[in-house]
Formats: structure tokens, sequence, C-alpha cells
């Protein structure tokens, strides 16, 4: 007997207890709908729903705990109390109010969550769950804004393309040039830990020594119509016979189950418009080489493109460093990570085509910063990120070098388009 009401003490604790919790969480979802009333499209469609169906959901569940509380007495019911919560009650929704301001009213902040948000592999969600898309659009919008910089300056030069006999500044620069006659490329292995994180990263960098060897190769049945379709880059090298080959830019990917076929932006291979399609990304840019064999970044349409003699390009970004200014340089606090794609050019003209593994055990990944980073210790005056997440490889003697991942397993992605060394 007396097991027996101690069993039933304990299970009206535990309910007592959950519809505590309840009555705690309820202020949070008030709050919600007080943003939402003066700012219905700050929210994602999804986000709104899982709101409703929860709420609803808390709602049951504390009606019925208070129906087996109340009817067994183990609460009584006065005005004191009932003004006890709902003085308490109101304190909780004043001060998750005040949170919830922050997240849809602060801009830094919403700035800040979306942009870290949308450009990592295994973060992309967060933004698209908690905004809606024209929030995310006009806040990538104006960040892109401040770094369309349009390539003007023309400061590299060939006249230091003759290795031989040559003092070299110091060992990274020993390390870069230094190379055997009629080598065309050498590969570095490259490590770090990412800006403001104690996470490590691993990649390659081929090092390209004449830039007229660096060109634009494209799937066989890339293009903008139903039915296109990508190679992986293994078959990309295969065909065009590369010495190297490095994924460059992105692609239409619903769901992101896409076979990469339909390229986004501006597709240029030897002076010839490939494709069109609308943006993927709204930093960046045209990303390709003039036929001065110099690295070309700049906002501009394929027509222009084509005027101002480029002959080959791809559309990404963002930019990492523009005119020999990095415009990640003042980033000291950690950003999200993933697997990265980079491209650049050094004042000399050497290319250096970079990839950086994410998501495994022997590299967590890098961020925009990290990348910008290596490629200014490296000498790099032009960079820009390109692709990045599962199409990140690069290939070269008939095998990957890198380790493609897609966060759950190893895999090769299907891509329109690659940079590959000739």
């Amino acid at each position: 007997m007396k097991n027996s009401k101690k069993k039933k003490n304990k299970n009206y604790f535990f309910t007592k207890l959950f519809t505590a919790l309840i009555i705690l969480i309820l202020p949070f979802f008030v709050g919600l709908k007080i943003v939402e009333i003066n700012k219905s499209d700050m929210f994602s469609k999804s986000f709104l729903l899982y709101k409703e169906v929860l709420f609803i959901t808390l709602l049951v569940l504390l009606s019925i705990n208070l129906i087996i509380l109340i009817k067994n007495r183990k609460i009584k019911v006065s005005v004191k109390s009932f003004a006890t919560v709902a003085m308490f009650l109101l304190f909780v929704v004043l001060e998750l109010t005040g949170s919830l301001k922050l997240v849809y009213y602060n801009d830094d902040f919403k700035t800040w969550l979306i942009t870290t948000s949308v450009g990592s592999i295994n973060y992309k969600y967060v933004a698209a769950n908690v905004y809606s898309e024209k929030t995310i659009e006009q806040v990538i919008d104006t960040e892109a804004k401040k770094v369309d910089i349009d390539f003007t300056k023309d400061i590299v030069k060939y006249d230091d393309l003759v290795y031989e006999n040559v003092h070299y500044k110091n060992e990274l620069e020993e390390e870069i040039l230094k190379h055997e006659k009629g080598e065309k490329y050498k590969i570095l292995k490259i490590s770090g830990t990412t800006i403001g994180a104690d996470y490590h990263y691993e990649g390659y960098m081929a090092v390209v020594y004449d830039p007229a060897d660096v060109k634009l190769a494209k799937s066989a049945g890339a293009g903008t119509f139903e039915g296109s379709f990508g190679e992986t880059l293994g078959t990309i090298a295969y065909k065009s016979r590369a010495l190297v080959a490095m994924n460059a830019g992105g692609f239409y990917d619903p769901n992101w189950n896409s076979n990469g076929g339909i390229p986004h932006g501006t597709v240029i291979i030897d002076g010839k418009i490939q494709s069109e399609y609308t943006r993927g990304i709204n930093s960046g840019g045209l990303i390709g080489f003039d036929y001065n064999n110099k690295m070309v970044l700049g906002r501009m349409s394929a027509q222009e493109a084509i005027d101002r003699g480029v002959r080959d390009a791809v559309d990404w970004g963002p930019y990492l460093i523009v005119d020999g200014v990095n415009y990640f340089g003042n980033i000291n606090y950690y950003t999200w990570t993933c697997a990265r794609t980079a491209i650049g050019q050094r004042a000399d003209g050497v290319v250096l085509l970079l990839v950086i593994d994410g998501l495994q055990a022997h590299s967590k990944g890098a961020s925009y910063a990290d990348l910008a980073a290596v490629m200014e210790k490296y000498g790099a005056v032009n960079a820009s990120s390109l692709d990045g997440g599962t199409s990140t490889a690069m290939y070269t003697n008939g095998q990957y070098i890198n380790k493609p991942f897609n966060g759950y397993y190893p895999t090769f992605r299907w891509l329109p388009n690659a940079w590959i060394v000739k």
C-alpha cells in the first residue's frame, strides 16, 4: 500500500515537473508570435509550421496535465497563485522577446548568422530554417555589394618567371618556385589551424608555372537544357588529357541532389560563351583568365568578358584577394568550416590551385578567411573561392589526391566543369 502511494506521488512529481517545463517554454512561442505579427515575412514557412505544430502539442499536453493535477488535488487554484504565475510568465515573455529581437531585429547578428550559415555545408540549413528566403537574399545582396570590385590594376608581371640561379626571398618562395627544368607543376601538401578555433585542416596546392597551361574544361553533357548532365572530375581529366584537374564553378543543385549538368552563371571556354544560366551565389562574380594569361575577377556579363579578352572563366565566389588586398584579412574569430576550393595567381604569373578537405577526422575544413590566408601566404595577389563542399576535388596522375566527402561517406560528385592543367 505504501509502495503504491509512493509510486503515485512519484508520478505526480514528474507530472508537475513536466507541467512546469511546458509553462516555461510557452512564453517563447508568445515572443515568436510578437515578432511574427510585426515582421511576418522574416520567418521561413517551414519554421512557422514547426512552431504552430509544437505550440498546439504543448498546449494539449499542458491541458491534460493540469486536469490530472487539479482532479487529484495536487495543485490548488487560487487568485494569488494565478497572479504569481501570470507575473512570472510576463517576465519570461519580456526576456525572451528581447532575445528574439536580437535574432530578428539586430542587423549585425542577423548578417553574421546568415552569411556564416549559407557558406557552410554542415550548417547551411540553419539560416533557411529561421529566416525567409527574401530576408536571406536581402542580407547576402547587401554583403556582396561591399566587395563588388572590378579587376583594374595590372600588377601581374611575367618578368620574374625565370627561376634559374635565382635568390629566393624566403623558404616559402623556394617551396613555390624551385622546380626542375621543364616541370609544368608541383603539388604541395597544405595544412593549418582554422582561424579562431583549434581545428586542423589539410589539403593540397597545385603550383602551375605557366598560366597559359591553366584552362577550363567542361563535362560532355553540361548545358542549360533539361537532360544536361555532369561528369566526375576523373572523367573530365581523362577526356581532356589533363595533368591536373580541380573542380571549378557551382551548378544548379535542387535539394542538393543534382547530376551537376547545369552550371550557374557565365561559363567561357577558349573565348566562347558556353552558358549564361542564373548565378548561384550573390558574392564574387567572374573568375577567369584573359588571353594575356592574367587572372580576371569582376562583375560583368558574358559579352563584356568576351570584349575584355577573357578566354576561360566561370562564375562563383566570394573573392578572397583582389589587387593584393585580402578581404578576409581582419577576421580573427571562428567562422563555419567545410571542404573548400580556391584558385589564385601570384604577381609573377604562377597559378595556385587549392583544395582543403572538410568534415573528416584528418581535416575539419577551412573558412573563407583560412583560404585567403593560405593564398596570401603563398603570394597570391588575386584569388577567389570556387564551389566547395562535396564538389571539392583535385585529380592528378590518374587518381584523386584529396578525399572528397559528403558529410557521411567518401564520394565523387558530377561536375559541369573543371580547371585543368594541360
